[in-house]
């Protein structure tokens, strides 16, 4: 996408957020209502039900996003907040988004289409360079290519001091650049009847760097708890060790 079509296309969709009065209002709402830490889970194939269940026993505050809402009554495991932002990852899951009770947020391009009862939309611009990270949710997300770097700006703005990254493997499988099953912890998540690209690994890490810049100056600490993986950006932590800690509240 040219650099003038990129900007008018970022003008309308962030004119269309601001449409979206009802959502921006429950956004602004989450502004400093959480202090101590969170933990931030992606798909990759390090995660593991005993980490999602164990979570979920402590009652840690977790984001949770995509096709992982397909296991949520099989883990079981309800996250505290869920997100989705991908056109075919929200199709996919219509269905299951809708009749989710948690609170769920989701891109607000498409929003028309989707007609999602009780959603938050959210309004995302497509990436910036440099890319932009976001002070204010409630007007617009800013775009790393990965739903993982808008929850981070989300747990950001909702207060957390301690960030904590699970499944974030930043590690793709694929063939003939088509993302396969592999690429994620559960074959449950791949839909094989979907071509997913393999995702833009170069502007996720470069997403990565600018969270790690800004949240570093604003006094919060992002941790890599993934189990392995190569996303080497945040300093690494064990999550046994983080979990086995006394819950900071």
């Amino acid at each position: 996408m040219g650099k003038t079509w990129q900007k008018c296309w970022n003008a309308l969709n962030y004119l269309y957020g601001t449409l979206l009065i009802g959502s921006r209002k429950r956004l602004s709402s989450y502004k400093g209502i959480h202090t101590g830490r969170c933990f931030i889970i992606g798909n990759g194939p390090s995660l593991k039900n005993s980490d999602l269940q164990r979570l979920m026993e402590l009652g840690e505050t977790t984001f949770a996003c995509n096709s992982l809402i397909k296991l949520f009554n099989e883990i079981p495991f309800s996250p505290t907040y869920y997100f989705a932002q991908d056109n075919k990852i929200i199709l996919d899951n219509k269905d299951e988004i809708a009749n989710h009770q948690g609170t769920r947020f989701v891109k607000a391009h498409y929003a028309s289409r989707y007609h999602i009862k009780g959603v938050t939309y959210y309004n995302m611009l497509f990436p910036q360079h440099p890319i932009g990270f976001s002070k204010d949710i409630s007007k617009v997300v800013y775009s790393g290519q990965t739903v993982t770097y808008s929850m981070i700006q989300f747990a950001a703005y909702m207060g957390f001091k301690e960030i904590y990254l699970i499944g974030v493997d930043c590690n793709y499988s694929s063939n003939n650049s088509v993302i396969t099953q592999d690429s994620y912890f559960d074959p449950r998540l791949f839909n094989s009847q979907r071509s997913y690209a393999t995702p833009e690994v170069d502007t996720n890490l470069l997403a990565y760097a600018r969270a790690k810049e800004v949240c570093d100056r604003e006094g919060i600490k992002i941790y890599n708890a993934t189990r392995g993986g190569k996303l080497e950006i945040f300093e690494r932590a064990d999550l046994d060790k983080v979990l086995d800690n006394t819950k900071n509240i």
